[in-house]
Parts: structure tokens; sequence; C-alpha cells
């Protein structure tokens, strides 16, 4: 029963994470409080590495390939959607960061795997 409840727990908090991107990405754009040079593509890549390494542990039956694959399906669809939301705009280089917190996320997973064997 414990380990349903953990099961529950992690997916509740990939699904919520994935929530909290898509409503951060899609509010109309704030000044950041921080004055700090490509701050918005270091939460870009630390935001989708988080949710790469939620789902990966969410759902351990899908591979880390499709994993990727879906959140950067994901990212661009939300890219996408900003060229309709006020005050946000489509960048290439959010994708880019996004890409890269995907891939560094995988990386990172599979290091933990082999070393932990």
């Amino acid at each position: 029963m414990k380990l349903i409840k953990q099961i529950y727990l992690i997916k509740s908090a990939a699904i919520t994470w994935l929530i909290t991107i898509t409503y951060l990405s899609l509010k109309p754009q704030v000044e950041m409080p921080i004055n700090f040079d490509h701050l918005d593509k270091i939460l870009h890549l630390g935001s989708y590495g988080l949710a790469t390494m939620l789902i990966t542990l969410a759902y351990p039956q899908t591979s880390q390939y499709q994993t990727a694959a879906l959140l950067f399906t994901y990212s661009l669809l939300i890219e996408i959607a900003q060229l309709f939301a006020i005050n946000r705009y489509f960048e290439v280089a959010d994708l880019a960061a996004n890409l890269v917190g995907i891939l560094l996320a995988v990386h990172l997973i599979r290091f933990i795997q082999k070393t932990a064997r």
C-alpha cells in the first residue's frame, strides 16, 4: 500500500509540475525580480530538466527517449500557443534551453542508474 501511495505522489507531482509550466508559460509576462542575463533560459532549462526527472520517476516503463521526445513536443506546443497569448512570443532559444534541460536530465538519470548498480 505504501508503494502505491508513493507512485501516486510522484505521478501527482509530475502532472502538477507540467500544469505549472503551462500556466507560467502562457500567463502574461511580468518583469523578473532579478536582473540577470539569460535567467529566462536557465529557468527553462531547470523547469524541463525537473519535468524530465519527475516523468521518468512517475512512468518508469516509458523509455527515456520517448519521455524526451514527448516533453520536447510539449514545449514546442507551448511555444506555438504563446503566439496567441498576451505579451508572449515564440522563441527558438527557449526551445533550445528546454531541449538542453531535457537532455541533461536524461544523462543525469542514466549516470545515477549506472552508478547505483
